[in-house]
């Protein structure tokens, strides 16, 4: 047999076995390859503040420097015209691994320890684009799977006794003074500038008053759409998550 023809009957073989291989490869099923696309969301906590509407028909979310207020499912905007977060930007949604880390910060940061008071605790979840740091992650979106309200009576507590709260109630924001301790130092979005601050209370202190409404945990809830909890924080600390 001549070699040219050995050579192209080699060449013919070798293409029938890759055009046989390429054949065999099987499709995954629909459900498997959505599947595999999915973007899994990532679980973290945070602290931010509840914001109340004077009439008391309207809560939002903000973070502890009182920025701009976000929703209870929200995707991050940037003014720089971010589409997503970066690392040479500050945009996207700040949270932390754990509450104990979240709950370490004000300890670690003058600017979070004033505005720390009135805070509650996030459980959240981070997806779309997700950056990771040493200390907890900035994300492009954010869901509030759950509120956690510290059950200690702030006005109590500012007296120095400490008493189980019962109820929230709505009062003016207090913005810090130069010479003060106390307060939020951020004056924050000027659109909530009429917003009233959500504070827990005993049921000596649980009443509304002009302008001030008083609200149960389940009408929180409803007014942020997502589920709100009551926070053990009795003098044995905060129970470990």
């Amino acid at each position: 047999m001549p070699p040219f023809l050995v050579f192209f009957i080699l060449l013919a073989v070798v293409f029938v076995f890759l055009w046989v291989a390429s054949n065999d490869e099987r499709e995954l099923p629909s459900g498997e390859l959505e599947d595999a696309a999915l973007d899994e969301p990532i679980m973290a906590v945070k602290r931010a503040h509840v914001r109340l509407s004077s009439d008391g028909r309207e809560a939002t979310l903000t973070g502890l420097t009182a920025g701009s207020r976000y929703a209870v499912d929200a995707r991050a905007t940037c003014p720089r015209g971010c589409v997503t977060p970066t690392p040479t930007c500050r945009c996207g949604f700040y949270a932390m691994r754990s509450d104990v880390e979240s709950r370490r910060l004000p300890s670690e940061a003058t600017w979070a320890r004033r505005a720390d008071p009135l805070s509650v605790r996030l459980d959240v979840e981070l997806s779309g684009v997700v950056l990771e740091y040493e200390l907890g992650y900035r994300a492009e979106r954010q869901r509030v799977v759950e509120v956690g309200i510290p059950d200690r009576c702030v006005p109590c507590a500012e007296a120095g006794v400490d008493r189980q709260a019962a109820g929230l109630i709505a009062r003016p924001r207090r913005i810090a003074s130069p010479f003060s301790g106390s307060g939020n130092p951020y004056l924050g979005d000027p659109s909530l500038r009429e917003w009233l601050e959500l504070r827990s209370a005993c049921l000596d202190h649980w009443e509304s008053a002009p302008g001030q409404p008083a609200l149960a945990l389940g009408d929180l809830a409803e007014l942020l759409g997502t589920v709100v909890r009551w926070e053990a924080s009795g003098t044995a600390g905060p129970v470990s998550r």
